[in-house]
């Protein structure tokens, strides 16, 4: 059997996630996330381009611990995200004035061995746009991505949640 459908057969005993596929390289599922009391996408990736081996371990625990956050945990990465990037867009006009921590809502997770990508809508503040944040192993902030929802070929990277920042305030983007 192959690594993969043993990882999504290793999930579906553990009950981590419904709607179970595993196929092209990861396993998607849905779960419900306790902290947004939402049914979110989780895919789950061994990385296999990046590595050869797959610790099983490492990936399940990953997902227990990212759908078992707390919600002052949840609440806080909330804040940190929309408070720095309500910062770097200032007073610049937005076509709806609605508080980020509103709009901010979670569609999807990616566990890898070493991180956690999730993927949010901003349908008021971003309607054109993804916000990727991706947490390290501790959950804290390590890497911001937007992207345009558009335009699948054009992602713009940050190392840092500062380098986005002088992003958007260089070119007026929100």
């Amino acid at each position: 059997m192959d690594p993969i459908t043993l990882l999504g057969d290793e999930i579906a005993q553990r009950g981590l996630l419904a709607e179970l596929r595993a196929d092209d390289g990861i396993v998607v599922g849905v779960a419900r996330m306790h902290a947004t009391g939402t049914d979110v996408t989780v895919n789950v990736d061994p990385e296999f381009d990046d590595r050869s081996d797959m610790d099983t371990g490492v990936l399940l625990a990953a997902v227990e611990r990212v759908l078992a956050i707390t919600t002052v945990r949840w609440d806080q990465l909330v804040n940190e995200v929309a408070g720095e990037i309500e910062d770097a867009v200032g007073d610049q006009q937005v076509s709806e004035t609605v508080d980020l921590r509103d709009d901010l809502t979670l569609e999807s997770v990616v566990v890898f061995h070493d991180a956690i990508l999730l993927s949010f809508g901003a349908p008021k503040q971003f309607p054109d746009s993804w916000i990727r944040i991706q947490l390290d192993e501790e959950f804290a902030v390590d890497d911001v991505v937007i992207d345009d929802k558009d335009d699948d070929d054009e992602v713009v990277e940050f190392e840092s949640v500062d380098d986005l920042l002088d992003h958007l305030s260089s070119t007026g983007e929100r």
